[in-house]
């Protein structure tokens, strides 16, 4: 008798801890869903949200309805319904930050191969040290040396 309630409290134990658990998950999916959709609040309570996903394949309403810890896929949902109604998407704070690109990051290292006889080879950290001036200098001979494989990691 004794084991039975034991065993009893451990369960309800167990039931609420794996009922805090899915709620951490869906609350960690919602926070990343509204990272990327800053507006996920006012669609949510949007009607025309829900008529547009009652059109829907079920794949894509279960996105919507079934699904409480994967944000891609309400990302995704949220992305196709914003096309469908032509609505721009909107920014997300990674977007509206400006990387500073340096002139290395503009040159392609995809090539075939080198041949012995060229001239100069280039590493992609001279080119990244160059101002922007000295880049506009060298375009050409960075360009060719591109194109024939003569820039280095």
């Amino acid at each position: 008798m004794q084991s039975e309630s034991k065993a009893k409290v451990l369960e309800e134990r167990l039931s609420k801890l794996q009922e805090r658990e899915n709620n951490l998950v869906r609350e960690a999916a919602e926070q990343r869903l509204m990272e990327r959709h800053p507006d996920f609040g006012d669609i949510r309570n949007s009607d025309d949200f829900h008529e547009w996903a009652k059109e829907q394949h079920s794949s894509i309403q279960s996105w919507v309805y079934d699904n409480t810890d994967d944000a891609d896929l309400a990302s995704r949902a949220l992305d196709l319904f914003k096309k469908d109604l032509g609505i721009e998407p909107t920014k997300t704070k990674s977007s509206s930050k400006k990387t500073r690109k340096s002139a290395a990051d503009m040159v392609s290292t995809k090539t075939t191969s080198v041949e012995p006889n060229q001239q100069k080879v280039w590493s992609e950290k001279e080119i990244a040290a160059m101002s922007i001036a000295e880049f506009d200098k060298y375009e050409s001979e960075i360009s060719e040396a591109m194109q024939y494989g003569r820039i280095v990691k």
